[in-house]
């Protein structure tokens, strides 16, 4: 009923003949038509993940992008127009949903599913035992032997059936990760998710210095599937949550992947000594300027500077290289006003 109120919502406004108050019943039903959305998306989202069509995944970024939009909508106070891009994003991800199944047979399904669920598996696993939750070791022992099942029938080629397994082991863990999540695992799942965007952090610091349309896509996908997570995560959703932020992670592990190696110690104190030989250049003309906004930026520069001396002598050598960065990012700004 609240889609079908929506949808007169929709009508009506159409018509341009609504009254404010005729409209309200409706326009209460539009939250439910937004959420019924995210739980769509949510669905079909590791379908996307899994398969290698690219059009698939354009179209759900477009899905995403359009129940963003409905987002701002509602909060905008446009209930009408938000419920029409909820509806669009609905299509856009069945279309995506349609053109993934048909990229991926059973076969390559099942054994996306098998990686899949192993990790997910493992993580559920050891906040179990971390826990002691011995209702949750049920249900994960119960997932446990229904994977073992449908590994057995993948290798006897048997697709269809070690997929259905593969669904219950999945509900079984979601069960448990719900029982988790109750108990006090929202805590440590909140930590995961600050890591992960530390990683995502970290990537996107190193990125800073490279023109990459490519590797910039790929981080923006982290950062969409991490926010996807922490929804996820205020839904009291844990396994999907789980299930986002390993894709976040992954895409920013990619990420840092292509763009080499991380920093040694020699090239962060080749830059600390071209920040030196940069501030006995200009600290001078800054400081005798007399302008407060260059000074300011000066003292700050320094103390990025003595930062990242720190992080060098504790081998941090990421941070060391982002203040040192940083530093000399401040010194030219202070350098610029003074010219």
């Amino acid at each position: 009923m609240p889609v079908l109120a929506a949808l007169a919502l929709l009508t009506a406004l159409a018509v341009a003949g609504a009254t404010p108050a005729a409209a309200q019943p409706a326009v209460d039903a539009v939250p439910d038509v937004l959420d019924r959305t995210d739980e769509i998306l949510q669905d079909i989202a590791p379908l996307i993940h899994e398969s290698d069509s690219e059009q698939a995944r354009r179209i759900f970024e477009d899905a995403l992008h359009k129940q963003q939009m409905a987002r701002n909508q509602l909060s905008d106070n446009r209930p009408g127009f938000a419920a029409q891009l909820s509806l669009r994003a609905r299509e856009a991800a069945r279309q995506a949903e349609r053109i993934a199944r048909a990229s991926l047979n059973y076969e390559d399904r099942v054994r996306n599913y098998l990686e899949r669920l192993m990790e997910l598996y493992e993580q559920v696993k050891d906040r179990a035992q971390e826990t002691g939750n011995a209702q949750a070791m049920r249900f994960v022992h119960e997932a446990e032997n229904l994977y073992r099942r449908a590994r057995e029938q993948y290798r006897q080629t048997h697709y269809r059936q070690a997929f259905a397994l593969l669904q219950q082991a999945e509900t079984h863990l979601k069960r448990a990760a719900r029982l988790l999540f109750e108990a006090g695992g929202a805590e440590r799942l909140e930590r995961e998710l600050d890591r992960t965007a530390d990683l995502i952090a970290l990537a996107a610091d190193r990125l800073d210095d490279v023109n990459d349309r490519a590797l910039s896509d790929l981080l923006g996908r982290a950062e969409e599937n991490l926010g996807r997570a922490r929804r996820a995560l205020a839904d009291q959703q844990p396994l999907q949550a789980l299930r986002f932020a390993r894709h976040a992670r992954e895409l920013a592990q990619r990420v840092l992947r292509q763009l080499g190696p991380a920093p040694e110690a020699e090239g962060v104190e080749a830059q600390l000594e071209h920040y030196e030989s940069q501030l006995e250049r200009a600290s001078d003309s800054i400081r005798e300027s007399g302008d407060r906004d260059a000074l300011r930026l000066l003292d700050r520069s320094l103390e990025m500077r003595d930062q990242a001396r720190e992080a060098l002598a504790a081998g941090e050598l990421e941070q060391a290289l982002r203040s040192i960065r940083s530093a000399l990012n401040l010194l030219r700004q202070a350098a610029e006003r003074v010219r």
